[in-house]
C-alpha cells in the first residue's frame, strides 16, 4: 500500500514568481540556496494551505498524510531542511514521528504544529527533538524567518 504525496512546485499552486508573494507582509525576496521542505499532516487542506505557502516563497514542498510516509521519505535517502509535523496524526502520532526522524540521523529544523496550542504538547515536541512547537495556522510572520536562517 504506498503513500500518498502531494507535490507542488517551487512557484506554489499559483504558478506566480517566488519573489513578492506575500503582499500582506511586503517582504520580497527569494531562496539564495534550493530550500526543501517536508509537511506532515492528514488534513488534506491543510497540507495544501502549508505546501502552497512554503512554494510561494521558493521553498520545493513535498507533503504526506502520516508519519510512517515521512519516515518512508527520511529512510529513503531525502533530505529536508525543514519537517513541519503536525500533533495528531494516525499511528505515529507528532512527537513519536519527530523521535524517529531525529534517531534516523535527520538534522533538519523541526517544527511541531497543532490546530490547539497546549504547554504539554509543545513539550512532547520539543522532548522528542523539534526545535519549536507553534499554533495552526501557519503564516507568513512564522515561515518567512524560519526561511531566511534556513537559507543563511
Amino acid at each position: 500500500m504506498g503513500a500518498a504525496v502531494d507535490h507542488v512546485s517551487p512557484m506554489g499552486m499559483s504558478g506566480g514568481s517566488a519573489e513578492g508573494n506575500d503582499k500582506s507582509e511586503g517582504q520580497r525576496f527569494s531562496c539564495k540556496n534550493k530550500l526543501t521542505a517536508l509537511v506532515v499532516d492528514n488534513g488534506a487542506v491543510c497540507r495544501a494551505i502549508q505546501t502552497a505557502l512554503l512554494c510561494s516563497y521558493g521553498v520545493e514542498t513535498e507533503a504526506v498524510e502520516t508519519g510512517e510516509a515521512a519516515l518512508q521519505f527520511i529512510a529513503s535517502g531525502a533530505t529536508f531542511n525543514l519537517i513541519i509535523i503536525e500533533m495528531l496524526l494516525p499511528v505515529l502520532n507528532g512527537p513519536e514521528t519527530a523521535r524517529q526522524i531525529r534517531a534516523m540521523g535527520a538534522q533538519s529544523k523541526i517544527l511541531g504544529i497543532s490546530a490547539f496550542f497546549d504547554e504539554r504538547h509543545q513539550q512532547e515536541f520539543l522532548a522528542a527533538g523539534a526545535d519549536r512547537f507553534i499554533e495552526k495556522p501557519l503564516s507568513p510572520e512564522i515561515v518567512i524567518p524560519i526561511i531566511w536562517e534556513l537559507d543563511n
